[in-house]
Formats: C-alpha cells, sequence, structure tokens
C-alpha cells in the first residue's frame, strides 16, 4: 500500500510539473510580460517614464537568463556605440583635471524625488561608485577595476586620451553590454564634461596619479 502511494504522488507531481511547463509563456512573452510590470509599477510623470524605454543596444543586452551575446550582436552593439560619440566643439579631449575631481565624487543629476526630476545645474559622474581612484581613498566602490594610478600607468598618448574619452562617453563601444554606464550616450555627462573626466583620470597633477 505504502509503495503504490509513493508511485501515485511521483506520477502525481511530474503531471503537475509537465502541466506546468506547458502553459510557461515562451521566452519573448515573458519579457513583454515583465517589461510591462515594471512599466505599470512606475507612478510618474511621462516624461520620467521616456527612461523605461529601451534602445537597440539595452535591448540586445537584456538578455533574459544567462543567455550570451552572439558574435553578430556584440557587433552591432559596439557599431551603435561608436554612432553614438561625440566630441567637444573645441575639439580639446582633455580638460580641467580639477573639475573631473569634482565630477568624480559627485552623484547628483537625474533624480527622481516628489514626481519631479533634481533641479541642478549639471549631473555627477559619481566614478567612487564603482572604481578605487585616488590613493588613500575609504569611500570607494570595487565592482570596477581600480582606477588609481591610471595615467602613470599609461601616460597621456594621443591615442590613449582619444580611448579614455570614448571610454567614458559610451564604454559599450569597447566593451559591448559591460556594467559601466553610457555617461556621455545618455546625455548624463556633457562632452565638456568627460574631458575633464580625462583630465582627472591622466594629468600627472592629479591626485589620482599622485
Amino acid at each position: 500500500m505504502k509503495t503504490t502511494w509513493i508511485k501515485w504522488s511521483a506520477s502525481a507531481v511530474t503531471g503537475l510539473m509537465v502541466a506546468g511547463c506547458a502553459s510557461y509563456p515562451d521566452q519573448a512573452t515573458t519579457r513583454q510580460m515583465a517589461e510591462k510590470m515594471v512599466f505599470e509599477a512606475f507612478d510618474a510623470s511621462l516624461a520620467h517614464m521616456k527612461r523605461l524605454e529601451q534602445d537597440r543596444s539595452q535591448q540586445i543586452c537584456s538578455k533574459i537568463g544567462d543567455a550570451k551575446l552572439s558574435r553578430e550582436e556584440a557587433a552591432e552593439v559596439v557599431k551603435l556605440a561608436r554612432a553614438s560619440i561625440q566630441y567637444p566643439a573645441s575639439g580639446q579631449l582633455t580638460g580641467d583635471w580639477k573639475a573631473g575631481d569634482r565630477l568624480a565624487h559627485d552623484g547628483s543629476g537625474d533624480r527622481i524625488r516628489s514626481g519631479k526630476t533634481e533641479a541642478n545645474k549639471q549631473n555627477g559622474a559619481l566614478c567612487q561608485n564603482c572604481h578605487a581612484l585616488a590613493p588613500g581613498e575609504i569611500n570607494v566602490g570595487n565592482v570596477g577595476p581600480p582606477l588609481t594610478g591610471y595615467g602613470k600607468q599609461r601616460g597621456n598618448s594621443e591615442a590613449i586620451v582619444k580611448y579614455t574619452y570614448e571610454k567614458i562617453y559610451n564604454a559599450w563601444a569597447y566593451f559591448p553590454c559591460s556594467n559601466m554606464p553610457r555617461l556621455g550616450a545618455t546625455r548624463h555627462l556633457t562632452p565638456e564634461q568627460v574631458t575633464h573626466m580625462v583630465a582627472y583620470l591622466l594629468d600627472p597633477q592629479s591626485p589620482i596619479n599622485k
């Protein structure tokens, strides 16, 4: 009797599992349902809701589960990222390292409070959230690689300056779908602000290179 009960229970569980799997939505439908739930969970203005609309690169990078980017998808992300990069009108890719220092530790900008976007003249970059910066700083993150000694290790050749500018502006041009925010491409930072960040990383006088 006990053996029969065990066999019946196992069969019932298996049947339920099969039924559940058969009724579960496919990947595309699951994505649509999830995005709809997230969208409807926000209670904000239409301008703020625009933030939830993914561009083509984000759509490619938002793969479900452990799905990997195909070579073609990665190439498309890089192509889109490179097309997004804009350079300052001055043509100079390095600015004021002191301004860059302030930006690297400034977390202001784009925050929504009481249904309104935070009022500020310019956004900050808040690099310290993810990177170790100047030697001795304690309140820094470790999501990204340490930037301590960035310029001392790499120099400040024209190629390095250009690479650093583009990496800050849109890191996906080099590392598709990385965790690095697309600070310039999303208009969070202006091209001029990006030049200040470049100077902060590369100028020999910057505390990051001491």
